[in-house]
């Protein structure tokens, strides 16, 4: 009798006590980095591109020019000369300003060129993309939580990040929790976890570096 009820006991204490503890798991994700579509307003060829997929481009450098960019440069200077001598209103000076950017791509960041989307001598339809720009300091690991883990996890939770290929360690935390759940993605955990419900949650790396680069594997552990 007195075995039978030490069983028991550690039976239930052994069911109390299955609870998952966030802290001792590792996830597994993919890094990420918050991309930049750059493109054209209105329709027109495009006549030069500057950079090609993987190079570093500096905030405010030119990428791209379309046809009408040299005669709308033209245009602009002429009526910055009016509008100096009084010969022309600010508002035409602001006109000649814009239709000379609207033939032009700038980049908005320092960053990285992850996609070049067009060739020279293509036609761009109005709001078409060109180039796409990485944000190398703007970079995360999504991984896909159970929902018997969600009560453990809140925004800002301290996370330690190890990606492939390097032994640094980067310092992150949770900025994004879905407030949906969805089915986990086929090649992120075992089949017989698939039909599970899982959150996406984004774990943003802290201390981001030049070693960082988006599509890498990366493990993630909570303290």
């Amino acid at each position: 009798m007195r075995i039978l009820i030490g069983l028991i006991l550690v039976v239930l204490v052994t069911g109390c006590s299955g609870n998952k503890d966030f802290r001792k798991m590792t996830f597994s994700g993919t890094m990420e980095m918050t991309e930049h579509v750059l493109g054209i307003k209105v329709a027109g060829r495009l006549t030069t591109l500057n950079v090609k997929e993987g190079d570093q481009v500096k905030q405010g450098q030119l990428l791209a020019t379309f046809d009408r960019f040299e005669q709308n440069k033209k245009d602009y200077a002429r009526a910055d000369v009016l509008y100096q001598n009084g010969g022309a209103d600010h508002q035409t000076l602001e006109n000649a300003r814009l239709a000379m950017e609207d033939q032009q791509v700038i980049s908005p960041l320092d960053g990285i060129v992850l996609v070049k989307s067009a060739e020279t001598g293509e036609i761009i339809p109005a709001g078409g993309g060109v180039v796409v720009i990485g944000d190398p300091k703007d970079q995360w690991v999504k991984i896909f939580v159970s929902e018997d883990l969600m009560h453990q996890l809140s925004i800002g939770q301290k996370a330690t990040i190890a990606v492939d290929g390097s032994d640094k360690k980067y310092n992150g935390h949770v900025s994004f929790i879905a407030d949906k759940a969805e089915f986990t993605p086929r090649n992120v955990q075992t089949p017989e976890e698939r039909v599970t419900q899982t959150f996406a949650i984004k774990i943003a790396v802290d201390n981001a570096d030049e070693d960082l680069h988006a599509g890498v594997a990366a493990d993630v552990k909570f303290e």
